[in-house]
Protein backbone atom coordinates (compact mmCIF):
# COMPACT_ATOMS: atom_id res chain seq x y z
CA UNK A 1 0.00 0.00 0.00
CA UNK A 2 2.66 1.87 1.23
CA UNK A 3 4.32 1.29 -2.62
CA UNK A 4 1.53 2.23 -4.39
CA UNK A 5 1.12 5.65 -2.83
CA UNK A 6 4.90 6.15 -3.13
CA UNK A 7 4.20 6.10 -6.89
CA UNK A 8 1.30 7.79 -6.90
CA UNK A 9 2.51 10.77 -5.26
CA UNK A 10 5.85 10.56 -7.60
CA UNK A 11 2.86 10.69 -10.23
CA UNK A 12 1.55 13.18 -9.24
CA UNK A 13 4.96 15.44 -8.69
CA UNK A 14 5.89 14.63 -12.14
CA UNK A 15 2.16 15.92 -13.57
CA UNK A 16 2.83 19.28 -11.45
CA UNK A 17 6.07 19.96 -12.45
CA UNK A 18 5.31 18.87 -16.32
CA UNK A 19 2.43 22.04 -15.74
CA UNK A 20 4.71 24.08 -13.89
CA UNK A 21 6.95 23.28 -16.65
CA UNK A 22 4.18 24.34 -19.44
CA UNK A 23 3.06 27.06 -17.57
CA UNK A 24 6.60 28.87 -18.02
CA UNK A 25 7.27 27.96 -21.45
CA UNK A 26 4.25 29.81 -22.42
CA UNK A 27 4.69 32.63 -20.05
CA UNK A 28 7.95 33.04 -21.55
CA UNK A 29 6.56 33.30 -25.20
CA UNK A 30 6.76 36.99 -26.47
CA UNK A 31 2.99 38.76 -26.59
CA UNK A 32 2.08 39.97 -29.66
CA UNK A 33 -0.47 43.03 -29.82
CA UNK A 34 -1.19 44.36 -33.49
CA UNK A 35 -2.64 47.66 -33.51
CA UNK A 36 -4.84 48.43 -37.38
CA UNK A 37 -5.13 51.96 -37.95
CA UNK A 38 -8.31 51.39 -40.71
CA UNK A 39 -7.64 53.96 -43.31
CA UNK A 40 -4.53 55.76 -42.31
CA UNK A 41 -1.90 56.17 -45.35
CA UNK A 42 2.00 56.17 -45.24
CA UNK A 43 1.95 59.51 -45.39
CA UNK A 44 -0.12 60.72 -42.92
CA UNK A 45 1.77 59.58 -40.18
CA UNK A 46 4.61 62.26 -41.11
CA UNK A 47 1.97 64.48 -39.53
CA UNK A 48 2.87 67.16 -36.49
CA UNK A 49 0.87 66.06 -32.95
CA UNK A 50 1.46 62.07 -33.19
CA UNK A 51 3.10 62.03 -30.13
CA UNK A 52 2.59 57.61 -29.17
CA UNK A 53 3.18 56.73 -32.89
CA UNK A 54 6.16 59.05 -33.24
CA UNK A 55 7.97 57.86 -29.83
CA UNK A 56 7.49 53.84 -31.16
CA UNK A 57 8.81 54.80 -34.64
CA UNK A 58 11.98 56.54 -33.33
CA UNK A 59 13.08 53.55 -31.15
CA UNK A 60 11.25 50.73 -32.93
CA UNK A 61 12.20 49.67 -36.62
CA UNK A 62 9.59 51.56 -39.69
CA UNK A 63 8.81 50.74 -42.64
CA UNK A 64 8.90 53.37 -45.50
CA UNK A 65 7.52 51.33 -48.70
CA UNK A 66 4.96 48.72 -47.50
CA UNK A 67 2.05 47.90 -49.80
CA UNK A 68 -1.08 47.06 -48.57
CA UNK A 69 -2.53 43.59 -50.74
CA UNK A 70 -5.43 45.35 -51.33
CA UNK A 71 -7.57 48.43 -52.00
CA UNK A 72 -10.43 48.38 -49.17
CA UNK A 73 -10.95 46.55 -45.69
CA UNK A 74 -12.10 42.89 -46.34
CA UNK A 75 -9.64 41.54 -49.07
CA UNK A 76 -6.84 43.37 -47.37
CA UNK A 77 -7.70 41.76 -44.19
CA UNK A 78 -8.35 38.29 -45.76
CA UNK A 79 -5.15 38.46 -47.63
CA UNK A 80 -2.92 39.80 -44.30
CA UNK A 81 -4.77 36.71 -42.26
CA UNK A 82 -4.45 34.18 -45.11
CA UNK A 83 -0.84 35.15 -46.52
CA UNK A 84 -2.93 34.37 -49.67
CA UNK A 85 -2.99 37.25 -52.75
CA UNK A 86 -6.45 38.99 -53.20
CA UNK A 87 -7.32 37.14 -56.29
CA UNK A 88 -6.73 33.80 -54.61
CA UNK A 89 -9.36 34.29 -52.11
CA UNK A 90 -13.23 33.41 -53.65
CA UNK A 91 -14.64 35.75 -50.72
CA UNK A 92 -13.34 38.87 -51.23
CA UNK A 93 -12.15 38.50 -55.36
CA UNK A 94 -16.23 38.58 -56.11
CA UNK A 95 -17.82 41.60 -57.94
CA UNK A 96 -19.85 43.15 -55.47
CA UNK A 97 -20.98 45.85 -58.05
CA UNK A 98 -22.60 43.92 -61.18
CA UNK A 99 -23.81 40.66 -62.09
CA UNK A 100 -26.01 40.33 -59.74
CA UNK A 101 -23.97 39.23 -56.92
CA UNK A 102 -25.21 40.04 -53.68
CA UNK A 103 -24.05 43.07 -52.57
CA UNK A 104 -22.48 43.83 -48.98
CA UNK A 105 -24.94 45.03 -46.62
CA UNK A 106 -24.01 48.54 -45.89
CA UNK A 107 -24.52 48.48 -41.87
CA UNK A 108 -24.24 44.93 -40.68
CA UNK A 109 -22.19 42.64 -42.43
CA UNK A 110 -23.32 39.27 -43.11
CA UNK A 111 -20.83 38.77 -46.28
CA UNK A 112 -18.99 35.70 -45.93
CA UNK A 113 -15.57 36.99 -46.74
CA UNK A 114 -13.71 33.48 -45.72
CA UNK A 115 -14.45 30.00 -45.13
CA UNK A 116 -14.72 29.58 -41.24
CA UNK A 117 -12.28 26.73 -41.43
CA UNK A 118 -9.57 29.01 -42.79
CA UNK A 119 -6.18 28.72 -41.73
CA UNK A 120 -5.68 32.31 -40.58
CA UNK A 121 -2.76 33.84 -38.39
CA UNK A 122 -4.80 34.05 -35.56
CA UNK A 123 -5.70 30.13 -35.65
CA UNK A 124 -1.73 28.89 -36.34
CA UNK A 125 -1.04 31.18 -33.35
CA UNK A 126 -4.10 29.95 -31.07
CA UNK A 127 -2.50 26.42 -31.83
CA UNK A 128 1.25 27.29 -30.40
CA UNK A 129 -0.90 28.21 -26.89
CA UNK A 130 -1.83 31.83 -27.31
CA UNK A 131 -4.96 33.46 -26.18
CA UNK A 132 -5.92 35.74 -29.11
CA UNK A 133 -8.47 38.25 -29.10
CA UNK A 134 -9.64 40.69 -32.37
CA UNK A 135 -11.63 44.00 -31.45
CA UNK A 136 -12.97 45.52 -34.07
CA UNK A 137 -14.48 48.68 -34.68
CA UNK A 138 -15.31 47.67 -38.73
CA UNK A 139 -18.50 46.60 -40.08
CA UNK A 140 -16.62 44.20 -41.99
CA UNK A 141 -14.22 42.51 -39.48
CA UNK A 142 -16.82 40.67 -37.55
CA UNK A 143 -17.97 37.59 -36.68
CA UNK A 144 -20.41 37.65 -39.00
CA UNK A 145 -18.08 37.73 -41.98
CA UNK A 146 -15.32 34.98 -40.48
CA UNK A 147 -12.59 37.74 -40.99
CA UNK A 148 -12.37 36.53 -37.56
CA UNK A 149 -12.26 32.85 -38.00
CA UNK A 150 -9.17 31.46 -35.32
CA UNK A 151 -9.67 34.34 -32.68
CA UNK A 152 -10.72 32.58 -29.62
CA UNK A 153 -12.26 35.95 -28.45
CA UNK A 154 -14.44 38.15 -31.17
CA UNK A 155 -15.42 41.78 -29.70
CA UNK A 156 -17.63 43.77 -32.17
CA UNK A 157 -16.95 46.74 -31.00
CA UNK A 158 -18.45 48.45 -33.90
CA UNK A 159 -21.84 46.79 -33.69
CA UNK A 160 -21.95 48.12 -30.21
CA UNK A 161 -20.66 51.32 -30.42
CA UNK A 162 -21.36 53.82 -33.62
CA UNK A 163 -24.71 52.82 -34.42
CA UNK A 164 -25.66 54.20 -30.34
CA UNK A 165 -24.96 57.59 -31.72
CA UNK A 166 -28.36 57.72 -33.23
CA UNK A 167 -30.85 54.99 -32.00
CA UNK A 168 -33.66 56.80 -33.56
CA UNK A 169 -32.65 56.14 -37.21
CA UNK A 170 -31.52 52.93 -36.61
CA UNK A 171 -34.85 51.54 -35.53
CA UNK A 172 -36.39 53.16 -38.57
CA UNK A 173 -33.82 52.08 -40.74
CA UNK A 174 -34.54 48.32 -38.92
CA UNK A 175 -36.33 47.25 -42.14
CA UNK A 176 -33.46 47.97 -44.21
CA UNK A 177 -31.07 47.06 -41.84
CA UNK A 178 -31.97 43.52 -40.61
CA UNK A 179 -33.60 43.09 -43.84
CA UNK A 180 -30.35 42.81 -45.98
CA UNK A 181 -29.71 42.59 -49.98
CA UNK A 182 -33.60 41.49 -50.28
CA UNK A 183 -35.53 43.75 -47.88
CA UNK A 184 -33.22 46.80 -50.07
CA UNK A 185 -34.56 45.54 -53.59
CA UNK A 186 -38.28 45.62 -52.24
CA UNK A 187 -37.59 49.05 -50.85
CA UNK A 188 -36.27 50.02 -54.34
CA UNK A 189 -38.32 48.52 -56.54
CA UNK A 190 -41.23 49.83 -54.67
CA UNK A 191 -39.80 53.64 -54.70
CA UNK A 192 -39.75 53.47 -58.50
CA UNK A 193 -42.69 52.86 -58.81
CA UNK A 194 -43.98 55.97 -56.97
CA UNK A 195 -41.60 57.80 -58.42
CA UNK A 196 -43.11 56.78 -61.89
CA UNK A 197 -46.65 58.92 -61.49
CA UNK A 198 -43.86 62.01 -60.89
CA UNK A 199 -42.96 64.11 -63.92
CA UNK A 200 -39.49 63.31 -65.30
CA UNK A 201 -38.24 66.83 -65.33
CA UNK A 202 -38.34 66.74 -60.86
CA UNK A 203 -36.56 63.57 -60.85
CA UNK A 204 -33.42 64.69 -60.68
CA UNK A 205 -33.97 67.04 -58.06
CA UNK A 206 -35.95 64.47 -56.13
CA UNK A 207 -32.58 61.68 -56.25
CA UNK A 208 -30.33 64.33 -55.43
CA UNK A 209 -32.04 65.12 -52.33
CA UNK A 210 -32.77 61.92 -51.14
CA UNK A 211 -29.57 60.72 -51.28
CA UNK A 212 -28.21 63.39 -48.96
CA UNK A 213 -30.72 63.02 -46.61
CA UNK A 214 -29.98 59.74 -46.38
CA UNK A 215 -25.85 59.94 -46.65
CA UNK A 216 -26.66 62.59 -43.78
CA UNK A 217 -28.82 60.56 -41.55
CA UNK A 218 -26.40 56.82 -41.86
CA UNK A 219 -23.19 59.28 -41.23
CA UNK A 220 -25.07 60.75 -38.30
CA UNK A 221 -25.62 57.33 -37.12
CA UNK A 222 -22.06 56.30 -37.05
CA UNK A 223 -21.20 59.25 -35.63
CA UNK A 224 -19.56 61.34 -38.25
CA UNK A 225 -18.73 64.76 -36.52
CA UNK A 226 -17.32 63.50 -33.60
CA UNK A 227 -13.44 62.65 -33.38
CA UNK A 228 -14.29 58.81 -31.63
CA UNK A 229 -15.43 55.88 -33.89
CA UNK A 230 -15.17 53.09 -31.32
CA UNK A 231 -11.62 54.14 -29.80
CA UNK A 232 -13.21 54.50 -26.26
CA UNK A 233 -15.27 51.86 -26.19
CA UNK A 234 -12.29 49.56 -27.10
CA UNK A 235 -10.45 50.45 -24.43
CA UNK A 236 -13.33 49.72 -21.65
CA UNK A 237 -13.56 46.27 -23.86
CA UNK A 238 -9.80 45.69 -23.51
CA UNK A 239 -9.69 46.29 -20.04
CA UNK A 240 -13.30 43.93 -19.14
CA UNK A 241 -10.99 41.30 -21.41
CA UNK A 242 -8.03 41.54 -19.21
CA UNK A 243 -9.71 41.98 -15.78
CA UNK A 244 -12.40 38.85 -16.55
CA UNK A 245 -10.80 36.89 -19.11
CA UNK A 246 -7.12 37.22 -19.20
CA UNK A 247 -5.83 33.87 -18.13
CA UNK A 248 -1.98 34.67 -17.88
CA UNK A 249 -1.66 32.69 -21.44
CA UNK A 250 0.52 34.71 -23.66
CA UNK A 251 -1.50 37.01 -25.70
CA UNK A 252 -2.28 37.64 -29.17
CA UNK A 253 -4.29 40.65 -29.83
CA UNK A 254 -5.37 42.78 -33.02
CA UNK A 255 -7.15 45.77 -32.96
CA UNK A 256 -8.67 47.45 -35.66
CA UNK A 257 -9.34 51.31 -34.99
CA UNK A 258 -11.57 53.60 -37.56
CA UNK A 259 -11.03 56.70 -36.46
CA UNK A 260 -9.70 57.48 -39.54
CA UNK A 261 -12.02 56.24 -41.96
CA UNK A 262 -14.72 58.88 -43.98
CA UNK A 263 -16.79 60.70 -42.98
CA UNK A 264 -15.15 63.26 -41.24
CA UNK A 265 -15.67 66.10 -38.24
CA UNK A 266 -15.86 68.96 -40.87
CA UNK A 267 -16.78 72.23 -40.07
CA UNK A 268 -20.99 72.18 -40.29
CA UNK A 269 -21.07 76.07 -41.07
CA UNK A 270 -18.73 75.27 -43.89
CA UNK A 271 -21.55 72.73 -45.35
CA UNK A 272 -19.07 69.77 -46.73
CA UNK A 273 -20.66 67.02 -48.67
CA UNK A 274 -18.75 64.10 -47.77
CA UNK A 275 -20.90 61.44 -50.75
CA UNK A 276 -17.36 60.82 -52.82
CA UNK A 277 -19.56 59.32 -55.73
CA UNK A 278 -21.16 62.81 -56.01
CA UNK A 279 -17.49 64.22 -57.10
CA UNK A 280 -16.48 61.09 -58.73
CA UNK A 281 -19.19 61.37 -60.93
CA UNK A 282 -19.01 65.36 -61.72
CA UNK A 283 -21.80 66.53 -60.29
CA UNK A 284 -20.18 68.15 -57.43
CA UNK A 285 -16.36 69.90 -57.91
CA UNK A 286 -13.73 68.61 -56.24
CA UNK A 287 -11.86 71.96 -55.71
CA UNK A 288 -9.01 72.90 -53.24
CA UNK A 289 -10.71 74.05 -50.10
CA UNK A 290 -12.78 70.82 -50.27
CA UNK A 291 -9.74 68.94 -50.32
CA UNK A 292 -8.13 70.91 -47.76
CA UNK A 293 -11.49 70.60 -45.20
CA UNK A 294 -11.67 66.87 -45.55
CA UNK A 295 -7.52 66.34 -45.37
CA UNK A 296 -7.77 68.62 -41.84
CA UNK A 297 -10.62 66.47 -40.31
CA UNK A 298 -8.78 63.25 -41.37
CA UNK A 299 -5.83 64.64 -39.43
CA UNK A 300 -8.38 65.45 -36.53
CA UNK A 301 -9.07 62.23 -36.28
CA UNK A 302 -5.23 60.54 -36.47
CA UNK A 303 -4.48 63.08 -33.43
CA UNK A 304 -7.26 61.59 -31.46
CA UNK A 305 -6.19 57.91 -32.60
CA UNK A 306 -2.68 58.63 -31.27
CA UNK A 307 -4.22 59.39 -28.09
CA UNK A 308 -6.47 56.40 -28.10
CA UNK A 309 -2.98 54.66 -28.63
CA UNK A 310 -1.60 55.59 -25.99
CA UNK A 311 -4.29 54.98 -23.70
CA UNK A 312 -4.08 50.87 -24.59
CA UNK A 313 -0.07 50.68 -24.51
CA UNK A 314 -1.01 52.31 -21.11
CA UNK A 315 -3.42 49.97 -19.96
CA UNK A 316 -1.08 46.74 -21.28
CA UNK A 317 1.67 48.22 -19.92
CA UNK A 318 -0.71 48.03 -16.33
CA UNK A 319 -1.01 44.78 -16.91
CA UNK A 320 2.27 43.71 -17.58
CA UNK A 321 1.12 42.62 -21.45
CA UNK A 322 4.80 44.87 -22.06
CA UNK A 323 6.78 43.17 -19.64
CA UNK A 324 8.04 40.71 -23.30
CA UNK A 325 6.11 42.23 -26.04
CA UNK A 326 6.07 43.05 -29.35
CA UNK A 327 3.86 46.03 -30.67
CA UNK A 328 2.73 46.29 -34.04
CA UNK A 329 1.41 49.78 -35.79
CA UNK A 330 -0.09 49.42 -39.40
CA UNK A 331 -3.17 49.76 -41.51
CA UNK A 332 -5.24 47.76 -44.18
CA UNK A 333 -5.11 51.08 -46.94
CA UNK A 334 -5.09 54.19 -47.53
CA UNK A 335 -7.08 57.73 -48.17
CA UNK A 336 -7.13 59.77 -51.44
CA UNK A 337 -7.68 63.02 -51.18
CA UNK A 338 -8.36 64.28 -54.78
CA UNK A 339 -4.71 62.79 -55.95
CA UNK A 340 -5.30 61.05 -59.48
CA UNK A 341 -8.93 62.92 -59.38
CA UNK A 342 -10.05 60.41 -56.73
CA UNK A 343 -11.61 60.24 -53.34
CA UNK A 344 -11.63 58.05 -50.22
CA UNK A 345 -10.40 54.59 -51.26
CA UNK A 346 -11.44 51.12 -53.12
CA UNK A 347 -9.81 52.61 -56.13
CA UNK A 348 -7.44 52.45 -58.82
CA UNK A 349 -4.41 50.80 -56.10
CA UNK A 350 -2.14 54.70 -56.06
CA UNK A 351 0.39 55.59 -53.39
CA UNK A 352 -2.21 56.94 -51.96
CA UNK A 353 -4.72 54.14 -51.27
CA UNK A 354 -1.91 51.26 -51.24
CA UNK A 355 0.73 52.24 -49.26
CA UNK A 356 0.53 52.19 -45.62
CA UNK A 357 2.63 52.72 -42.05
CA UNK A 358 4.15 49.50 -40.54
CA UNK A 359 6.22 50.21 -37.35
CA UNK A 360 7.25 47.43 -34.96
CA UNK A 361 8.36 48.25 -31.47
CA UNK A 362 9.64 45.21 -29.24
CA UNK A 363 9.07 45.42 -25.38
CA UNK A 364 11.19 44.44 -22.15
CA UNK A 365 10.13 44.98 -18.64
CA UNK A 366 7.04 47.57 -19.79
CA UNK A 367 10.02 49.95 -22.20
CA UNK A 368 10.67 50.28 -25.53
CA UNK A 369 13.89 48.01 -26.84
CA UNK A 370 15.35 50.44 -28.42
CA UNK A 371 16.43 49.62 -32.43
CA UNK A 372 15.81 53.33 -34.35
CA UNK A 373 16.09 50.71 -37.90
CA UNK A 374 14.85 51.97 -41.34
CA UNK A 375 13.79 49.26 -43.77
CA UNK A 376 13.09 51.28 -47.43
CA UNK A 377 12.51 48.21 -49.29
CA UNK A 378 9.82 47.55 -50.96
CA UNK A 379 7.52 45.02 -48.58
CA UNK A 380 3.78 43.59 -48.76
CA UNK A 381 2.03 43.78 -45.97
CA UNK A 382 1.31 39.97 -46.31
CA UNK A 383 4.50 39.18 -45.35
CA UNK A 384 3.76 40.69 -41.64
CA UNK A 385 2.22 36.87 -41.43
CA UNK A 386 4.45 34.96 -41.10
CA UNK A 387 7.01 37.57 -39.28
CA UNK A 388 4.36 37.41 -36.89
CA UNK A 389 4.23 33.23 -36.41
CA UNK A 390 7.91 33.59 -36.29
CA UNK A 391 7.85 35.55 -33.27
CA UNK A 392 5.07 33.20 -31.86
CA UNK A 393 6.82 30.06 -32.74
CA UNK A 394 10.29 31.63 -30.91
CA UNK A 395 11.47 31.71 -34.39
CA UNK A 396 12.50 35.11 -33.52
CA UNK A 397 13.16 37.64 -30.59
CA UNK A 398 12.24 40.35 -31.90
CA UNK A 399 10.76 42.18 -35.39
CA UNK A 400 13.83 44.11 -36.43
CA UNK A 401 13.63 45.02 -39.77
CA UNK A 402 12.95 41.17 -40.72
CA UNK A 403 9.79 41.38 -42.53
CA UNK A 404 10.17 39.06 -45.45
CA UNK A 405 11.49 41.34 -48.86
CA UNK A 406 9.85 39.95 -52.11
CA UNK A 407 11.28 40.47 -55.26
CA UNK A 408 7.50 41.18 -57.00
CA UNK A 409 5.03 42.75 -54.83
CA UNK A 410 1.72 43.12 -55.55
CA UNK A 411 -1.94 45.37 -54.61
CA UNK A 412 -5.24 43.82 -56.07
CA UNK A 413 -8.51 46.22 -56.96
CA UNK A 414 -10.84 43.71 -57.40
CA UNK A 415 -13.83 46.29 -57.39
CA UNK A 416 -15.67 48.79 -55.33
CA UNK A 417 -17.53 47.71 -52.20
CA UNK A 418 -20.30 49.51 -53.00
CA UNK A 419 -22.73 47.89 -54.92
CA UNK A 420 -25.61 48.09 -52.33
CA UNK A 421 -27.97 50.50 -54.23
CA UNK A 422 -27.04 49.35 -57.62
CA UNK A 423 -30.40 48.46 -58.56
CA UNK A 424 -31.82 51.31 -57.54
CA UNK A 425 -29.37 53.28 -59.69
CA UNK A 426 -30.32 50.64 -62.78
CA UNK A 427 -33.88 51.55 -62.19
CA UNK A 428 -33.14 55.22 -61.97
CA UNK A 429 -30.85 56.28 -64.79
CA UNK A 430 -33.33 56.21 -67.67
CA UNK A 431 -35.03 59.12 -65.81
CA UNK A 432 -32.23 60.98 -63.57
CA UNK A 433 -28.99 62.51 -65.30
CA UNK A 434 -27.89 62.55 -61.60
CA UNK A 435 -28.55 58.97 -60.72
CA UNK A 436 -26.96 57.73 -64.21
CA UNK A 437 -24.11 60.29 -64.00
CA UNK A 438 -23.39 57.79 -60.23
CA UNK A 439 -24.10 54.26 -62.38
CA UNK A 440 -21.45 55.43 -64.82
CA UNK A 441 -18.53 56.61 -62.28
CA UNK A 442 -19.30 53.57 -60.07
CA UNK A 443 -19.15 50.86 -63.50
CA UNK A 444 -15.81 52.94 -64.36
CA UNK A 445 -13.68 52.69 -60.12
CA UNK A 446 -15.30 49.01 -60.54
CA UNK A 447 -12.47 47.88 -63.29
CA UNK A 448 -10.06 45.62 -62.18
CA UNK A 449 -6.16 46.42 -61.63
CA UNK A 450 -3.20 45.45 -59.89
CA UNK A 451 0.11 47.21 -59.09
CA UNK A 452 3.07 44.94 -59.35
CA UNK A 453 5.82 46.44 -57.88
CA UNK A 454 9.61 45.80 -58.49
CA UNK A 455 12.42 47.98 -56.68
CA UNK A 456 11.41 51.70 -57.89
CA UNK A 457 9.24 50.82 -60.84
CA UNK A 458 5.13 50.31 -60.42
CA UNK A 459 3.23 48.95 -63.09
CA UNK A 460 -0.76 49.82 -62.08
CA UNK A 461 -1.84 46.88 -65.16
CA UNK A 462 -5.67 47.09 -65.96
CA UNK A 463 -6.34 44.15 -68.34
CA UNK A 464 -6.74 45.48 -71.28
CA UNK A 465 -9.71 47.90 -69.92
CA UNK A 466 -7.54 50.61 -69.95
CA UNK A 467 -4.03 51.87 -71.22
CA UNK A 468 -1.48 50.94 -68.22
CA UNK A 469 0.57 53.16 -66.49
CA UNK A 470 4.54 52.67 -65.67
CA UNK A 471 5.97 54.76 -62.90
CA UNK A 472 9.60 55.17 -61.66
CA UNK A 473 8.81 55.77 -57.94
CA UNK A 474 12.01 56.88 -56.89
CA UNK A 475 11.80 59.81 -59.38
CA UNK A 476 8.33 60.53 -59.07
CA UNK A 477 6.40 59.45 -55.86
CA UNK A 478 3.24 60.97 -57.10
CA UNK A 479 3.23 59.26 -60.14
CA UNK A 480 2.38 61.86 -62.37
CA UNK A 481 5.00 61.09 -65.33
CA UNK A 482 3.54 57.97 -66.75
CA UNK A 483 6.93 56.15 -68.66
CA UNK A 484 5.62 53.39 -70.44
CA UNK A 485 6.19 54.64 -73.88
CA UNK A 486 10.32 54.93 -73.14
CA UNK A 487 10.36 51.46 -71.46
CA UNK A 488 7.78 48.57 -73.08
CA UNK A 489 10.49 46.01 -71.60
CA UNK A 490 10.24 46.68 -68.53
CA UNK A 491 6.06 46.85 -68.18
CA UNK A 492 5.76 43.75 -70.33
CA UNK A 493 7.85 41.71 -67.97
CA UNK A 494 5.57 43.60 -64.83
CA UNK A 495 2.43 42.73 -66.76
CA UNK A 496 3.60 39.38 -67.04
CA UNK A 497 4.11 38.69 -63.39
CA UNK A 498 0.45 39.87 -62.99
CA UNK A 499 -1.19 37.77 -65.36
CA UNK A 500 1.26 34.74 -64.32
CA UNK A 501 0.06 35.37 -60.22
CA UNK A 502 -3.26 36.31 -60.87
Amino acid sequence: MQVRLSVKRLQHKVYIGFLRGLCDCLTNKKNIIVLLLDTVRASALGEPGLCNINKMAKAGTTYTNVVAPGTWTAPSHAALFTNNRVSKIRGVSRDFFTNGTRKIDPWKTKTRFLDPGSETIARRISALGYQSALFSNNPFLTSLTNLGAGFDNIYDVWLRSNLKYNKGLVERLSFIIDGGADARELMFRASYTLTRLLPKKYMDRLYLHLRQRLNNGVSNADGTYRLDRGAADTSRELKNYLDYRYNYMPQFIFINYMEAHENYPVSRRKQIVQDKWLYLSGIRELDGPTRKELYKGYLKRIRYLDRSIGNTLDLAKERGLLDNATVVITSDHGQLFGEHGLLYHSQMPYEEVVKVPLIAANYSNGKMVSAGARVDDTVSLNALHGSLFDLASGRRDHLNGNVKRNGYVFSEHMGISEGWDEGLLKLLKSRSKSAELVYNAKRRCNAKAVAVYRKEMKLMHYFGKRGDELYDLSRDPGESDNIIARNRSVALELARQASASA
